[in-house]
Order: C-alpha cells, then sequence, then structure tokens
C-alpha cells in the first residue's frame, strides 16, 4: 500500500500488480486529506485507512482532525486466487519488459558513432558535387576504372586506404556485436512476452473470474497484436542487417581495390582483384542508394532539403522517428497476398506490419499496450470498494494540526483493530490507543474503545499528567510502532539535561480494564477529551523501561517478524540497533547494541560495540 499526502492510497499485489485506487477525499467531502497509515484485516475484506483532514479543500498546512475510514472490499477476498495469479503474470511481463528496454539500450550503444563516420564524409563530398552525381561518379569508377577529381581527392585524402580498413573492421564488428543482440535477446524475449500475452488473453476469457477484475480481452488482443508487430520488425531489422553486411563487405572489397589501383604504387593480388557477378549485384545496389535520400536541413529556418547522405541504414531504426529509407515490399509474396485479399489483412490474427516505424516506435507501442492491460484493473477495482463508515477524532491539542502525529493501524489476534497516535506533534506529552472490535463496525455507527496513556520516570508514582508537582517529570514520547498486533513499542525522551532515552514494550492487553468505550454514528467526532487518563507505567511490570544511555533518540522502526527494533538518533547519523529475543544461550545477556556511525565522507561506517 502507498499512501500520498493527496489522499490517494494505491494497492500493490508483490509491491508490483495495481490492483486498486482508493481517493479517500471522496469520502471526506472534499476536505483536503492525507494517507497516514492503512491496514487490511486478516481476510483482506475490510481495509482501514487512517487520514489526516483538513478545515478547507486546499489548505494542507491546517490539518485539524484524524478520520478513521472502513472500507469493505469483498472482491480482494473472494478473488484471492485469480488476483494472484494475474500478479504473477503481471511480474513476469513486468520483467521480460525491463529486460527488452536494457537490451535495447544495449543495442542503441553499440550502434557507435564508428558507424555514422562513412555517412559524415560521403555527406561532405556530396555536398561538393551536383545533386544526383556521386552514384554516378562511384559506378563510372566500377564500370571504367576512372574517377573524378572530387572523387580521387576524397578517396586518395579524406578517407585513405588505412582509414578504409579500420573503419570496415569496426563497422562488421559492431553489426556482429548488433545481430547477436537482435537474434539471441530482442527476438527471445518478444518470444516470451507473446507467450505470456497469450496465457493472459485466455485468462481474460473466463468473464466471471478475471472480466471482473477488470482484465479486458480487447486490450489484451492489442498488446499481443503489438508484441507479434515488434517481433516482426525485429525480424526486419535482422534482415537489414544481413543485408547491409552483404553490401558493406563487397562495397569494401572493391573500394579497397580501387584505392590501391589510384595509387599507381602496386597492383592489387589477384585473389583481391577478383569480384564475382554476384559481388558487382551488391556494390551496385548498394550504390543506387547514394543519392535517394534527401533530408529536411532543421538548422535552416526555412526548412530546405539539402543534399545530405546516409549510408547507414540499420541507424534510422534505432532512432525514435519515422524510417527515411523503409525496406520494399515489391516482391514480398506475403504483402502483395495480403494487399489483394484487404478483408484477411483485417482479421486479428494477422500481425500488422508497420512498415515506417523503427525499431524504437515499436517498442513503444509496444510499452504503452502493455500499459494499458494492467491500467485498467487499477481503476475498475475501485467501484467495486465501498465505505462502511468512518469516525472523527479531533485535535485536542492546541499547539499545532495532527498532520505531523505519528499514527498507526494494526489489527490484533482477536480482529480488533488497533490505532494508535500522539497527542501533539514529537515530543509529545501522551498517546491515545483505540480498539475497535471489527465485529462491531456498521454502517450505522462503530463501538470505539479509548485510553489515553502518558509516562513518568520509574518510582515518580502515578500522580495526573496536568499536576503541577508532577507536569515537569512527565517522560516525553518521541515515537511509537506496533512491534505486533498485540505489542506496542514507545520511545520516550527523558530530560534534556540527562541525555538518555527509555524504551518499552506496552502490551495492548494492559489497557484492556481501563478503556472508555463509546459507540459513535458515522462522521461523528469521538469525544477524546473524555477518555481516562492513565499513567502506563503503572500497568507494566517492574523493570519494563529500558534506558538508552548517551543517546537522543528521536524515531524508532520496529519488526515482530525479525524480532528487533531501531532507533535513530538526533543528529540522524547514529542508529542503534536491539535485539528483541535473544536465544536461549543468550538470554542472560542484554539485547545486542550494535551504533553505527554514519560520517560525511565515509559510505561504510564505523560500527563500535557499546555494551
Amino acid at each position: 500500500m502507498i499512501g500520498t499526502v493527496v489522499g490517494k492510497l494505491y494497492l500493490r499485489i508483490f509491491g508490483m500488480f495495481p490492483c486498486g485506487v482508493v481517493n479517500v477525499g471522496n469520502y471526506t467531502k472534499g476536505r483536503w486529506s492525507r494517507v497516514k497509515s492503512a491496514h487490511f484485516s486478516d481476510d483482506l475484506s475490510q481495509l482501514f485507512i487512517a487520514v489526516g483532514v483538513s478545515k478547507g479543500e486546499f489548505s494542507h498546512h491546517e490539518v485539524e482532525d484524524l478520520a478513521l475510514v472502513c472500507i469493505k472490499t469483498p472482491i480482494l477476498t473472494e478473488r484471492s486466487t485469480e488476483l494472484r495469479s494475474l500478479a504473477l503474470k503481471h511480474a513476469h511481463i513486468i520483467s521480460l519488459m525491463r529486460y527488452l528496454s536494457q537490451t535495447m539500450h544495449s543495442i542503441t550503444e553499440a550502434w557507435e558513432n564508428i558507424l555514422l563516420e562513412m555517412d559524415i564524409k560521403l555527406a561532405s563530398y556530396a555536398a561538393k558535387v551536383p545533386e544526383g552525381s556521386v552514384s554516378a561518379d562511384f559506378l563510372e569508377l566500377m564500370m571504367f576504372g576512372t574517377a573524378s577529381a572530387e572523387l580521387e581527392q576524397f578517396l586518395l585524402q579524406d578517407l585513405t586506404e588505412k582509414g578504409l580498413k579500420k573503419l570496415g573492421h569496426s563497422i562488421e564488428q559492431s553489426y556482429s556485436n548488433i545481430q547477436k543482440m537482435v537474434l539471441k535477446h530482442l527476438c527471445s524475449v518478444g518470444q516470451d512476452l507473446s507467450y505470456h500475452l497469450a496465457e493472459l488473453r485466455g485468462m481474460a476469457c473466463f468473464l466471471d473470474r478475471y472480466q471482473v477484475l477488470g482484465l479486458k480481452e480487447e486490450t489484451v488482443e492489442a498488446a499481443l497484436s503489438a508484441a507479434g508487430a515488434f517481433l516482426v520488425k525485429a525480424t526486419e531489422v535482422q534482415q537489414v542487417i544481413d543485408s547491409s553486411m552483404k553490401n558493406y563487405k563487397a562495397f569494401f572489397r572493391w573500394l579497397y581495390v580501387a584505392i590501391i589501383r589510384l595509387t599507381d604504387e602496386r597492383g592489387p593480388s589477384s585473389e583481391l582483384s577478383k569480384v564475382t557477378q554476384q559481388e558487382v549485384a551488391y556494390v551496385a545496389e548498394f550504390l543506387y542508394s547514394f543519392d535517394t535520400v534527401m533530408l529536411k536541413d532543421t538548422r535552416s529556418p526555412l526548412g530546405v532539403y539539402k543534399p545530405r547522405f546516409n549510408l547507414e541504414r540499420l541507424g534510422q531504426y534505432l532512432e525514435d522517428e519515422d524510417l527515411t529509407m523503409p525496406p520494399s515490399t515489391e516482391n514480398n509474396m506475403w504483402a502483395k497476398f495480403l494487399l489483394e485479399n484487404p478483408r484477411l489483412a483485417e482479421h486479428p490474427t494477422i500481425i500488422n506490419h508497420y512498415k515506417n516505424m523503427s525499431l524504437v516506435q515499436q517498442h513503444k507501442h509496444l510499452k504503452t499496450a502493455i500499459k494499458l492491460v494492467f491500467s485498467q484493473p487499477e481503476h475498475w477495482m475501485e467501484g467495486l470498494f465501498s465505505v462502511t463508515c468512518m469516525v472523527m477524532f479531533p485535535n485536542v491539542y492546541s499547539g499545532g494540526p495532527m498532520v505531523s502525529h505519528p499514527t498507526h493501524l494494526n489489527v490484533s489476534k482477536e480482529n480488533k483493530l488497533m490505532l494508535t497516535f500522539l497527542e501533539s506533534s514529537p515530543p509529545s506529552q501522551g498517546l491515545y490507543l483505540i480498539e475497535i472490535p471489527i465485529d462491531e463496525i456498521t454502517n450505522v455507527n462503530i463501538l470505539v474503545k479509548c485510553v489515553y496513556l502518558y509516562f513518568m520516570p520509574s518510582g515518580e508514582g502515578t500522580v495526573g499528567k496536568n499536576d503541577e508537582v508532577s507536569a515537569g517529570t512527565l517522560l516525553k514520547v518521541r515515537d511509537v510502532a506496533f512491534y505486533q498486533p498485540d505489542m506496542l513499542s514507545v520511545l520516550l525522551e527523558q530530560s534534556p539535561e540527562n541525555r538518555s532515552a527509555t524504551f518499552l514494550q506496552f502490551p495492548t492487553i494492559a489497557a484492556k480494564n481501563i478503556f472508555r468505550s463509546s459507540r459513535v454514528d458515522v462522521m461523528e467526532m469521538f469525544p477524546l477529551k473524555e477518555v481516562p487518563q492513565v499513567e502506563g507505567g503503572s500497568l507494566l511490570e517492574t523493570g519494563a523501561m529500558r534506558t538508552i544511555d548517551n543517546m537522543m533518540a528521536v524515531q524508532l522502526a520496529v519488526s515482530g517478524t525479525r524480532k528487533v527494533a531501531v532507533v535513530l538518533a538526533e543528529s540522524r547519523r547514529k542508529v542503534r540497533l536491539f535485539e528483541m529475543e535473544a536465544e536461549e544461550e543468550e538470554e542472560e545477556e542484554e539485547g545486542m547494541d550494535t551504533t553505527v556511525s554514519s560520517l560525511e565522507g565515509n559510505k561504510t561506517g564505523d560500527i563500535n560495540e557499546d555494551e
């Protein structure tokens, strides 16, 4: 559960799958609200939310009251099995999408600037010659062995024999790396995604089990189609890589021989100078594309089209824009068949081919489609929740709003809701402990049991907290938390001169006989001023309070499952860890105190044993 300062509570299964969102502002009559704590009942049939509520609609600095909202969530109980299956499927798909994004990032990085070096050099050459003559110059060199003055200068001075070798090796290595990532990672993950989305589509067909949770077959079908289109685009990239590698190798081999011949230093070897008819076709196809791209100069205020050269066909797939040189489908039999049968092409089982989309655009399209699949259950489930009742607790402290008060909820083993909050912002003179039998909650009224607890040092007696003699000796409450459903951990502050703190474990059953019971109507204020005020130490055994020497503690974190408690020092650079339940052989020893000093500039920190 994730609570926000704008009154929204987001529900997540496994911390990932969004299974609902509760807008508490809908139940507080438009008053500004902030979620302070939330807890489910053991069977997930009820949700309890503690909310700080202001007087107005926008002022979040003047929170005056605390509201307890009780919401029925029967769908979480009735469909817990389906929700778990859906959450597991969501986890699989999200993990694959994260891996897919990382692979796309790696492919983009592998597409190094070295691949564009040839483009840049040829673009500078294309700017020096008339439009359309680049292909003609290279074809003339290929057919007749003669080069124009501009082409000869480009080959011998700008490109050079050594530079051509280095460029060819770098391009071939980069292509090989990208090809491996596309084939072994991109396509494999795309196939896994299609498998899980196909299973999800089957789940969506169960109207009474999964569609009631907001899973729509139409959106899953669209996501599955997007996954198929992504695989088609990945296959297209694979074909472009294969074609480009063949063309590059043939082109570089021919160009290397041409440069050697132009230098007149030595003739190429007979093996090197041999060019097959197929290689001639590759080079001719490669040269044919030289003058086919005219890109808009974005730097020009008039948007003039200048002769810019683009040799690298793969790079266009790795940019978030339409393809500048989409592949031709004239000789594709399947494309011709679909073109001749438009009704078949519109069938949902036929995967669309987005001819002009790049691989990056196709990836974004897939992410959007999958996000839509899992965003629908989140908003759909909210309509299945209903409010049972809401109880208001007024701010009885005149020193400030209750927005900063530590507030915690829990459900005890006896199916009782436990709520605790401080009287004021820390340090506070005391705390309220509230018990609400869940079985007694109705849409008309609610049974509330409450007591106010304050604490005094051991041996100071049990006089009232408002007594003038004892007012200065009260232990101030810094923080409070539930160690277990029936055990409350309290962090107390001694006098400033003492520079020490006190930690105690308060069993909630100790307050069983001192609660004040009152049945409160919905939206009615609970009379906090009328609850009994009791010195909490008098309800505990002698020695229940533990002194934390040489530490002004301000915050507390506990875990009954892990059997540990952690307190934070006032400087917020020092913590102390307590092992709450030692093993039998360690029972005679005190709880382990470990001080971790995390000094500025020291990432590892220093660990010292205090005791």
